[in-house]
Parts: C-alpha cells; sequence; structure tokens
C-alpha cells in the first residue's frame, strides 16, 4: 500500500499546485469583492503593519517605472490658471488660532466663494512647494503641502462646484503640478446628484464645493506593495486636516464626509472603482451666520 499512498500524495500535491498557480493567474481577472463581502476581521488587516519588508518584492524594485504622479488631461482639455500662491492675500489667522479654532461646519450661506479662496484651499491640500530634480529615468519629484510616503501622492482632486465666482457650476480636477483646475464638464446639476450620492446629507447641496479625494492605489503599491492601502487612508487624513486649518484661517468653513455610496459617488466623478475610486469627500463654504 505504500506506493499507493506516495502516488496519491503526490497527485494531491500536484494538484493544489495546479489549482493555486490558476488561481494566482487569475487574480486580475476575477472581479473584485466589494466591502460588504468582506469579513470585518480583513478590513482591518488593511490598517495593520506588515511583519517585514515588504519593498523587495515591489515592482520598484524590480526595475518598473514609476506610474505618473498626476492624471494627464486630453488633448483639447479646458484648463483655468489659478490664483498663484504669492498672489494670495494675507490670511486672517494664525496656526494656534485656526487649530483652535476648527470646527466641522454643516450650515452654509448661499455667498459664493472666490477663485483666490478656492485656489489657497487646493493649494494647502495638495499643491506643490518644492520640486526635486529626478535623475534620466524619472519625472521630478513635486513635493505637496501634504506629506505623502515615499513622494508617491496617490490621491487625485475633484471638485464639484456650486457656486465659486468665475466658474460655471459643474466637475473640475486639480492639477497640482500646474496649479490649474480642469473642466471635466459644466453640470448645473452636480451638487444634486452629490447630494443623493450622500444620502441626501443637507447641507451637500448648499457647500459652495464639495472636494472629492480619489486613491489612485497603484502610484503607493509600486514602491510599497503590502502597506500601502493604510498609507493611502492616512494620506487622505493628512490632507482633509490640512483642508480644515486652511479653511479656518480663511474664514470659511470645512465638514468632512464619510458618509456617501461609493459607486454612485465613483460613477458620478467618471471613475472606475477599481483602479480609482473616491476614498474622502469635504464640503466647504461661508459659514450661515452664527456658525463661523
Amino acid at each position: 500500500m505504500r506506493p499507493f499512498n506516495l502516488g496519491r500524495k503526490t497527485l494531491i500535491f500536484a494538484a493544489a499546485t495546479c489549482l493555486l498557480t490558476c488561481c494566482d493567474r487569475a487574480k486580475d481577472a476575477s472581479p473584485p469583492l466589494e466591502l460588504n463581502q468582506m469579513p470585518v476581521v480583513q478590513l482591518r488587516a488593511m490598517l495593520k503593519g506588515f511583519d517585514g519588508d515588504c519593498r523587495p518584492d515591489s515592482d520598484k524594485e524590480h526595475g518598473v517605472l514609476p506610474p505618473p504622479a498626476e492624471k494627464a488631461i486630453p488633448p483639447d482639455a479646458i484648463c483655468i490658471s489659478l490664483v498663484p500662491p504669492e498672489k494670495f492675500q494675507s490670511r486672517g489667522m494664525d496656526l494656534p488660532k485656526a487649530i483652535a479654532s476648527r470646527r466641522s461646519i454643516r450650515s452654509f450661506s448661499q455667498a459664493p466663494m472666490t477663485l483666490e479662496e478656492l485656489s489657497f484651499l487646493l493649494w494647502a491640500t495638495q499643491g506643490v512647494t518644492a520640486e526635486m530634480q529626478g535623475d534620466e529615468s524619472h519625472e521630478p519629484t513635486r513635493l505637496r503641502a501634504a506629506p505623502s510616503a515615499g513622494g508617491r501622492y496617490p490621491l487625485e482632486t475633484y471638485i464639484a462646484i456650486r457656486s465659486v465666482e468665475g466658474l460655471d457650476p459643474g466637475l473640475y480636477r486639480y492639477l497640482p503640478n500646474t496649479h490649474q483646475l480642469h473642466l471635466v464638464r459644466r453640470d448645473s446639476d452636480i451638487s444634486a446628484g452629490l447630494q443623493k450620492a450622500c444620502y441626501g446629507t443637507p447641507f451637500v447641496a448648499d457647500a459652495a464645493a464639495v472636494l472629492i479625494w480619489t486613491a489612485i492605489p497603484y502610484r503607493t503599491e509600486w514602491k510599497y506593495t503590502y502597506t500601502s492601502h493604510r498609507m493611502i487612508a492616512m494620506e487622505a487624513g493628512h490632507v482633509c486636516q490640512n483642508l480644515y486649518l486652511a479653511a479656518t484661517s480663511a474664514g470659511l468653513g470645512a465638514c468632512a464626509l464619510c458618509s456617501y455610496h461609493q459607486s454612485s459617488v465613483d460613477g458620478l466623478i467618471g471613475v472606475d472603482g477599481h483602479n480609482e475610486f473616491a476614498i474622502y469627500l469635504a464640503c466647504v463654504g461661508r459659514p450661515s451666520e452664527g456658525k463661523k
């Protein structure tokens, strides 16, 4: 019986190896799991550290060139220049006072924001603050206002604009490298659509603008593989806190939004929900009287 047992074990091992290989090859072809299909314990694992250095197995270590830190725009795109940082008017509040005064504002007036105010908020969250020259195979590293692991900057900033002076209502994307807005589409119903995607949250439709940060995970995965996803979540927090402090210092209000229907928001801004998806939202505008 011993030869039979050995043969059976060998056959089982070969079958298991084949199954694992096939599953591994099919990984990218399989539909991604939705959040409501994953056990909570697996979701928690995303936030934990990795026991060991995962970088030697990254695409970076295998010589793959890095993905760009900013999405390309169509050749015929309409781009709008923003007010440059050197022309910002002095903010009315210093940092210690802004930190102490920071509150989530959920009641906005109908008064529009100015283009300068929007320019300041975008620069304070993802604007370029310095540039480091890359080597022959890499684009220059442009350092931004909020920190990013390895300078990978996995976030894109979309803005649903209802009321900003000089801008049509619609969906825009911030271009940090040139400090411009890319007009994705004019849309007079953008605020109503976004409010619906946020489960009817009342103040979403009243905000002058809603910033929608998306994640493009591969930008960070390229270097950090398994620890990338907690890094991306951390970075969204860094960026939103910068928004809160910048808005407070400028006499504006901000409120982060954690409750939104994922696929509805992704569809509204036109991303695929897999290689790019919304990760955080925040309303900004002028506070109603008595809410400052």
